[in-house]
């Protein structure tokens, strides 16, 4: 089915600006040219240390760096570093994994990725051991299998802002709009649109899902859809099928005539899986990351911690009754307005 746009968007765009993370820095330094070796704690491992010249509450840590493969096999995930606290200081040392890309090449971006450790207060002038190590052995022990090229390490506290965007009323014209979003881990995007029609399950339908918006890596996504007074009314998981996308994208069907439901095995869509019928009305659609839990009302979700970008489409077809009737009923009433 040819893919254009189909809703009347008030905001007067199909693309919407991602859920964020707002991040306050306490204090920061950077490294340059560190080589991530063996397993943590060897003796091989880069060690360094600093005195942070400003302090404050930590929640969280971001990293901002780029990263050389320097053996074969080695993942980007595995390339780690520890903190641990010198003279001045008395938290507990933890370790920060800055991403979850695998295998590569070459050099590669990292980050800004911000990490949530326990919360511990950073103190000025206090000092702070420093150690890169490798999660897994994949190479020749004692030799580089990445390095940091340079690496930025901010202190502080992250604070997560949900998106929140208008769609408009969807336009019954069978075609689908195509909005492009993004979640960072632990974010919430929430999509208001109104279905001026509803869906009877006569030969209506209404099909919304996630998909890989050109260029971006698989994204395994959620999503969900409550009424105007918050109530859920369905959510999916793994509910499309398409080559590669398999337990990545989800899926809502409205009406059993939905042409674009992938029935399949239990954990797909099957047309009107999630409603024989809905009833005209403004309604929210979440976006979220794998594993959020979805409670029965828009204000009970845990998001979870998948992070990623998406296209959220969607398509709609009102029964030719619905739209005749109501098309009667505003013709009709113009004319007592005379």
């Amino acid at each position: 089915m040819k893919k254009i746009a189909l809703l009347a968007l008030i905001a007067g765009t199909s693309s919407a600006m991602a859920s964020s993370v707002s991040f306050v820095t306490a204090a920061s330094v950077t490294f340059a040219n560190k080589a991530s070796i063996d397993a943590q704690g060897d003796v091989d491992n880069a060690r360094d240390s600093f005195v942070s010249v400003s302090g404050g509450a930590v929640s969280s840590v971001r990293v901002t760096g780029s990263l050389t493969r320097n053996q074969a096999g080695t993942f980007v995930s595995e390339a780690r570093v520890r903190f641990a606290p010198g003279a001045g200081n008395s938290f507990t040392a933890f370790n920060v994994q800055a991403s979850s890309v695998t295998s590569y090449t070459g050099t590669v971006a990292v980050g800004p990725t911000a990490v949530a450790v326990t919360p511990f207060t950073l103190a000025a002038g206090g000092s702070v051991g420093v150690e890169w190590f490798e999660s897994a052995q994949d190479g020749t022990a004692n030799l580089p299998e990445s390095t940091w090229n340079t690496v930025t390490y901010e202190f502080g506290s992250a604070a997560l802002v949900n998106g929140n965007f208008n769609l408009g009323s969807a336009v019954g014209n069978g075609v689908t709009v195509t909005t492009a979003g993004s979640n960072v881990a632990g974010g919430l995007d929430f999509y208001t649109i109104t279905i001026p029609y509803g869906v009877s399950n006569l030969a209506d339908y209404l099909n919304i899902k996630t998909s890989t918006p050109a260029g971006a890596g698989l994204y395994d996504s959620e999503l969900a859809i409550f009424d105007s007074a918050g109530n859920k009314i369905a959510e999916d998981d793994d509910g499309v099928i398409g080559t590669g996308a398999a337990g990545f994208y989800s899926m809502l069907s409205f009406g059993g005539a939905d042409p674009l439901a992938e029935a399949g095995t239990t954990d797909n869509t099957n047309p009107g899986e999630s409603g024989a019928t809905l009833a005209a009305g403004t309604y929210t659609i979440v976006v979220a990351g794998y594993n959020t839990a979805f409670g029965a009302t828009i204000n009970a979700i845990t998001p979870g911690t998948a992070a990623g970008a998406y296209n959220l489409d969607i398509t709609y077809v009102p029964a030719p009754a619905s739209i005749a009737f109501l098309g009667l009923g505003a013709l009709v009433g113009g004319r007592r307005r005379r």
